[in-house]
């Protein structure tokens, strides 16, 4: 019986699609997440480079998830050449970002009139920016991936964002939350930011991958 049990585990583990091969393949996904997280956040640490990054994590987690050749050579090239493509998206996000945090502040200390609502606006405000870019730099990973090609322009590639968080507002929303749990990740154990950006890029793919099927 001892034999037969070996056996039977052992067929498990071999057979295509079975419980242990997804549990593989899970672990596989999640390992590559946690990397693609300290790729993106070493990346970024330049600043103008966080959008470009961004960009070269989902394309890793994508290529981890469609079977395409993953490691860190190839992510270096993409993020190469996302920096080269979408360095002004990263330069308007960093001035984006230190004006928004200009107005949280003054909003926080009551300085402007109303200022909870000037801290909901920014704090929406932010959120729409996260979400376009997010989807900006999905945008501009799909042709890298897919056709081992270059990946779009800057302006392509924020075009696209603008138009899928408009047209997909329940996948935008989904990015939102996403990254407003990254955003309390790292603010209840600040080592989780170098992590936190695969977890984005993770979010990304799945919102796309979504939104293929639901097109489909």
């Amino acid at each position: 019986m001892a034999a037969r049990s070996g056996r039977e585990r052992r067929g498990r583990a071999k057979r295509p699609g079975g419980g242990e091969t997804r549990t593989g393949a899970a672990l596989g996904l999640f390992a590559e997440v946690v990397l693609a997280g300290v790729f993106v956040a070493v990346g970024s640490l330049l600043l103008i480079t966080a959008v470009p990054s961004l960009a070269a994590g989902v394309a890793h987690v994508r290529r981890q998830v469609t079977g395409h050749d993953i490691g860190v050579v190839r992510f270096a090239r993409d993020w190469w050449a996302a920096v080269r493509a979408l360095w002004p998206l990263g330069l308007a996000a960093v001035a984006v970002a230190l004006l928004l945090a200009l107005d949280w502040q003054l909003a926080r200390a009551d300085v402007l009139p109303g200022a909870s609502v000037v801290a909901v606006v920014v704090a929406v405000a932010a959120a729409a920016v996260v979400v376009v870019l997010a989807r900006a730099a999905g945008a501009w990973s799909e042709p890298a991936v897919d056709d081992d090609g270059p990946g779009l322009t800057a302006r392509e590639a924020l075009a696209a964002g603008a138009r899928r968080t408009q047209d997909d507002l329940a996948g935008s929303v989904l990015l939102a939350v996403a990254a407003a749990m990254c955003v309390v990740f790292v603010w209840m154990l600040p080592p989780l930011a170098l992590v936190v950006g695969g977890l984005l890029a993770l979010a990304v793919v799945g919102v796309e991958t979504r939104r293929r099927g639901r097109a489909a």
